[in-house]
């Protein structure tokens, strides 16, 4: 990467982090950003099983799987490989929450 486009990328970076940091002051600022930061790798990581695992968990729990049985049976769903259990049993994903928030916002 040569020197501007190291300087404009740099630029971006930080004009997101100023829109980003709306109303909070620079301390505050990691107490907000640092969790949904997390939050967003989570549910891009989550993202290519979400809709298998929340149809799997809808037809277990309607059948009244016992609820440890539960964990490893939607573990392997959203991914076969991975040592430690990671899913998401919610119906909301970052794009679906913000469209329903931008649906609302319309509606006002």
């Amino acid at each position: 990467m040569n020197v501007q486009q190291h300087k404009k990328l740099t630029d971006d970076i930080w004009e997101i982090a100023k829109r980003l940091r709306g109303p909070y002051r620079p301390p505050q600022y990691r107490l907000v950003m640092l969790p949904m930061v997390v939050l967003r790798r989570l549910d891009c990581v989550l993202e290519d099983s979400i809709d298998r695992v929340h149809a799997e968990y809808n037809r277990i729990k309607a059948a009244g799987t016992p609820e440890k049985a539960m964990e490893r049976m939607l573990a392997r769903v959203a991914d076969p490989d991975r040592k430690q259990p990671l899913y998401n049993t919610s119906q909301y994903t970052f794009a679906r929450l913000t469209a329903e928030i931008w649906a609302k916002v319309g509606d006002a």
